[in-house]
């Protein structure tokens, strides 16, 4: 019994936080958004996100009785294989297959990944999580998603979404804080002289603290600056929370070159979750023309629920990392319904591309629950270092490998 429980099956030792969420088949992500919230604030290091859901009778009853999954007697009758059971955006779709399995992913600062020398895979870019207001049916699917592109909209661009705006911005805040320091010290150094003016004699204890005092305040207005300019944190209602995110690389809509989708081959969630993100494109300004790769990995890897999520990310990593977008390879008669969503189209065969700078994946869970989360290409991070950063760092990472350096 003791063994069960989610808090005593953790394989490495560590004395950090540990948050565990219940987020049906969204748990994995709703991990993730809990993990970077954990380390943007300072809590932990390095932190282990994911989920898992096992297969048990009951539940593959119940999910039948709802209509959610796919009768294997009826596919084998229309002489269909076990691998082509999963067919999401389909005409054909019939409900999910269930699948049995964990994912896990490993997370923590760009600074630390530097330090340890550790492989990056890419860049967690954004991530959201939402609930989709009160309904009738558990699962059925809602838009709480859409959030991720709400926004006032005004006449003109935002000089904030500029990325040279923003540096130069940045380098005049920097500025006006090694003026502040210096001014601090130039102050410190007169109630010195002052002190001794009088015969007093200058306490070193004192001075220690005094220009400890000083450096922690420069480095918290660094950080104000950093999180204004760099990160672009802030709640403006007039850049919705996917635009700030896109911005802080100087990306737009344009520039998501791959989508994947929960995915779960019924009816209701691809006629839902199409129509959010062709809404969320329109909505952010994507070109049109300029149409979103898709993948449905679960027509590959079917549907294990608390670690679907989890899946996914791997995939949209994998495939954000190497440019290569796979087909859908039971995508054999793609719903007519979907030609309205002219932002999205579903390739059967696998697309080599120059390069994906950055991907986004969806996920969605009974109970009105669901989420978002954005990868960003980790060229963008090493193309930000300094040189000599980047070279200790390739020494650190091929000696974490024990590859010859």
């Amino acid at each position: 019994m003791a063994q069960r429980f989610i808090n005593t099956t953790v394989l490495l030792s560590s004395s950090g936080p540990i948050k565990i969420p219940v987020g049906a088949c969204a748990t994995a992500l709703q991990s993730v958004e809990i993990a970077c919230d954990t380390l943007l604030s300072g809590k932990a290091k390095v932190m282990l996100a994911g989920g898992f859901d096992d297969l048990s009778e009951e539940g593959l009853y119940e999910f039948a009785n709802m209509k959610a999954t796919s009768n294997a007697e009826t596919e084998f009758a229309m002489g269909r294989e076990p691998t082509e059971m999963s067919r999401p955006a389909t005409t054909t779709r019939s409900g999910f297959m269930k699948a049995q399995g964990t994912g896990v992913h490993v997370l923590m600062s760009a600074k630390t990944a530097l330090e340890l020398g550790c492989p990056i895979r890419g860049i967690i870019g954004f991530t959201s999580t939402s609930t989709d207001k009160a309904g009738h049916s558990v699962p059925a699917p809602g838009r709480g998603a859409l959030s991720i592109a709400r926004e006032v909209h005004t006449k003109h661009p935002l000089p904030i979404l500029d990325l040279a705006y923003r540096s130069r911005q940045l380098s005049f805040g920097r500025r006006q804080i090694a003026q502040w320091l210096e001014n601090e010290r130039q102050q410190l150094q007169d109630e010195i002289e002052f002190r001794k003016s009088r015969g007093d004699t200058a306490d070193e204890e004192y001075l220690a603290n005094c220009v400890a005092d000083i450096k922690q305040e420069a480095a918290r207005q660094e950080k104000d600056a950093i999180a204004t300019y760099g990160m672009l944190e802030g709640a403006d209602p007039r850049v919705a929370p996917l635009r700030r995110a896109l911005a802080v690389w100087g990306l737009t809509a344009d520039n998501l070159g791959v989508l994947s989708i929960h995915g779960t081959s019924t009816g209701a969630n691809e006629k839902n979750e199409t129509h959010i993100w062709n809404d969320v494109f329109t909505n952010l300004g994507r070109t049109n023309g300029n149409a979103v790769p898709i993948m449905a990995q679960k027509s590959l890897c079917g549907h294990s629920k608390g670690g679907s999520a989890a899946w996914q990310l791997a995939g949209l990593l994998q495939s954000v990392e190497s440019g290569i977008i796979p087909g859908n390879r039971n995508a054999d008669n793609i719903d007519a319904l979907f030609k309205a969503h002219t932002y999205l189209i579903f390739p059967s065969q696998t697309i080599y591309t120059d390069g994906i700078r950055a991907g986004i994946m969806s996920s969605f869970g009974f109970g009105q629950v669901g989420g978002t989360c954005m990868v960003i290409n980790p060229h963008y991070l090493f193309a930000a270092l300094e040189l000599s950063v980047y070279e200790a760092y390739k020494i650190k990472n091929r000696h974490r490998q024990l590859l010859p350096r």
